[in-house]
């Protein structure tokens, strides 16, 4: 177990460990929890399955996506500076980037830069037509990260996901709600897909059900506003910090941003359902 120094006695550090489809997931659906878990000083542990790149590949796109996500943890920490990326190999085999802000070890964000999948889940022409949905249906056998173009399959990512909860020390482990169970409605694909690898990595006994949540994505609109307005102010400043490097969605006001269609709506909202009351489908 993680250890920190408090006066004369140690107590432990908790570690907040989550996974998601794209760079904005986390501060779109699971805050205010993540900024909660910095001001009690525990330690966050983010992974990011794609580049959200949109099908542009590697580009500037992705470079101000990743900018923006070190500058949202900026936010959420109280404090800038310089951040340092390294590329680790796991036990698995699987590179993945890990950028971590410098003097700082509450926050680190591992980059695994699959190709997104698009809001169609086929993907885009530009990267391949590759997509997580293709990979967790069986579509496709494998697809190919865009910055090192290595191989990945599904067994390869489960088993990266619970290598990471293991390594991070997870007490608890946030991610999308599956696709596979009643609540995502018409989510991203990208975002069900994760959700699924986590689920199933749950259900082989690879990580401890207890500590998982899944936060409801698209859905989360059909339910009441249950976020305080002083904590939605936080929320959308940190929103803010990452948008401003996202040319898609970027505003010249923080308030601007909950008249964007879906984002208000998703912005207003957090709920997270624990693994152990997942209702499963067919699908």
């Amino acid at each position: 177990m993680n250890t920190q120094r408090v006066g004369s006695a140690d107590r432990p550090v908790e570690t907040v460990a989550t996974f998601w489809a794209h760079y904005d997931d986390d501060l779109i659906f699971a805050n205010p929890t993540v900024q909660h878990s910095l001001d009690r000083g525990q330690r966050t542990r983010s992974f990011f399955f794609t580049a959200g790149d949109a099908g542009t590949g590697m580009s500037k796109y992705v470079d101000g996506r990743e900018a923006g996500i070190r500058a949202a943890y900026d936010n959420m920490r109280g404090r800038s500076g310089t951040w340092s990326d390294r590329s680790v190999v796991l036990r698995n085999g699987v590179t993945v980037t890990v950028t971590r802000p410098e003097g700082d070890d509450r926050v680190a964000l591992t980059f695994l830069r699959l190709p997104d999948g698009g809001l169609g889940g086929a993907g885009y022409a530009a990267t391949g037509r590759q997509s997580l949905r293709q990979l967790v249906t069986g579509e496709l056998p494998s697809l190919r990260t865009l910055d090192t173009e290595q191989v990945i399959t599904l067994e390869l990512l489960r088993s990266t996901v619970a290598e990471l909860v293991v390594a991070f020390d997870a007490t608890t482990v946030l991610s999308h709600h599956p696709g596979s169970a009643n609540g995502p409605g018409s989510d991203h694909p990208d975002h069900q897909s994760v959700g699924n690898v986590m689920a199933t990595a749950v259900d082989a006994g690879l990580i401890d059900a207890d500590v998982v949540h899944y936060a409801l994505g698209y859905a989360a609109a059909a339910r009441p506003v249950n976020i305080s307005p002083d904590i939605l102010a936080r929320k959308l400043d940190v929103f803010a910090s990452y948008a401003s490097h996202d040319p898609v969605i970027a505003r010249d006001e923080v308030h601007e941003y909950l008249e964007i269609r879906g984002f208000g709506a998703w912005l207003q909202r957090q709920y997270l359902v624990p693994h152990c009351e997942l209702v499963r489908t067919d699908n």
